[in-house]
């Protein structure tokens, strides 16, 4: 087959992820003041991230990373439902700039999401949008995925842009963000058909609905004229012997739904997430019922497939899919708690968090084996210290912000890459390490 000169083909991927900063500074150029910095802060931290990231050949990331470079000198790979088009048009191109560029520019794809978020809470109705975007941004693998080559990002950007415009009564705007996330994932095309039953239920319109479908139509037609095979979406199909479906009752009590919710969001933000997804099912939050349909399909998937060849190779990442309305369902549990016991609430989250960013973080330093005997309890202690101070000074500064300050010091107090997995000493899904005292 002809191909292009890798140049020419990483020039013109290049319009891809520049379009995704277009979209981002659309977004926050209708944000309010307090928005726009969170989005500053978010920023910041991700390219600090992304430069002190260590560079390994290890893990999916880097997996992800040569499939990127093989699509500059083969286009055919553009198509590759292993890494789907979704992901490489936004990725590929940087990736012809080396693996530093490929994570940098997917802070470009990060900061739609975040934007997207926080402009879909304040059409929610939420009193504090910059909040939802910290939620998103505090989200361990969420922050990790940002600066780094992972098809879970752009999903979940993509989710976020479905979500603003049913926020925002705009029908089209939903399915263009679920005939993104469509040819994204593997999970994508049952997302978007919710989606497209969502949106003929909602406003009774074929026109959206059926636009849900269309990159997917795209994406399949292609690859049927490019490899003369009308199935090759079956007989290319990499995931046909590591995914199963697994069907029965036992499956809901060893759900990895809830265990990737833990890993993945930390205690504080998976209680708060749990929480307002009860508020938005049976209480004031229920303007936010919608968001529960994707935590459905992901518990769903969760629970009822065998992703890999054993459970093993099972990730908490498959949540920054639909991190989004998690960090939506969050912010919702945060604004009741505090309007419901405004003195009570206030010192009780500021407590939790500092103690789940103590254990975060030695949790992560014990990783790569530096846990040493009596580092929980010191930074416990320098955490309430610190949550104390919070709490006295909430004339200066508002428990909100204190709140989620607190939420996201982890992304800077643990090990380097260690959320991205781009550490060659870390294995995803290491089990938990035990005090270095103790043993």
């Amino acid at each position: 087959m002809h191909t292009l000169e890798s140049p020419v083909i990483a020039v013109l991927l290049l319009f891809f992820p520049l379009g995704a900063a277009a979209v981002a500074l659309a977004l926050a150029r209708r944000l309010a003041a307090p928005d726009r910095a969170l989005l500053a802060v978010a920023a910041l931290l991700l390219v600090a991230s992304a430069i002190a990231s260590p560079i390994a050949p290890v893990h999916d990331p880097w997996t992800h990373y040569l499939h990127l470079r093989a699509a500059l000198s083969d286009p055919a790979r553009l198509l590759d439902p292993w890494d789907r088009p979704g992901f490489t048009l936004l990725a590929a191109g940087p990736a012809a700039l080396g693996i530093r560029a490929a994570r940098l520019a997917a802070i470009a794809t990060a900061l739609v999401a975040l934007a997207a978020t926080a402009r879909a809470a304040g059409a929610l109705g939420i009193r504090r949008p910059w909040l939802a975007a910290a939620l998103l941004l505090a989200q361990y693998d969420f922050f990790g995925e940002a600066t780094s080559t992972m098809t879970e990002l752009p999903f979940a950007a993509a989710l976020a842009i479905a979500v603003l415009g049913w926020a925002e009564d705009r029908p089209w705007i939903v399915a263009a963000g679920l005939g993104w996330l469509a040819i994204t994932r593997p999970e994508g095309p049952a997302f978007a058909a919710l989606g497209a039953l969502g949106i003929a239920l909602r406003w009774r319109r074929a026109g959206p609905a059926l636009a849900v479908g269309l990159p997917f139509a795209l994406w399949f037609a292609a690859g049927a004229a490019l490899f003369g095979d009308a199935r090759w979406l079956a007989t290319r199909n990499p995931y046909r012997t590591l995914v199963a479906v697994r069907i029965g009752a036992a499956e809901l009590g060893r759900s990895y739904f809830f265990e990737a919710l833990w890993l993945s969001q930390g205690p504080v933000l998976a209680l708060l997430e749990l929480a307002g997804a009860l508020l938005a099912a049976a209480g004031p939050a229920r303007r936010l019922r919608f968001l529960l349909a994707p935590a459905l399909a992901s518990f769903l998937l969760l629970t009822f497939l065998r992703i890999g060849t054993t459970d093993a190779w099972r990730e908490s990442r498959y949540l920054v899919a639909i991190g989004p309305a998690l960090a939506l369902l969050a912010v919702a549990a945060i604004e009741g708690a505090l309007a419901a016991s405004p003195r009570l609430a206030p010192p009780l989250l500021l407590a939790a968090s500092a103690l789940a960013a103590a254990w975060t973080t030695c949790w992560h330093w014990g990783q790569i084996g530096a846990w040493r005997g009596g580092l929980l309890e010191t930074l416990a202690t320098a955490g309430l210290a610190l949550a104390a101070v919070l709490w006295l000074a909430r004339r200066s500064v508002s428990p909100a912000v204190a709140t989620c300050a607190l939420l996201l010091l982890p992304l800077v107090t643990v090990p380097p890459g260690i959320l991205s997995r781009h550490r060659p000493d870390v294995l995803p899904g290491a089990p938990a390490p035990q005090d270095g005292g103790s043993r």
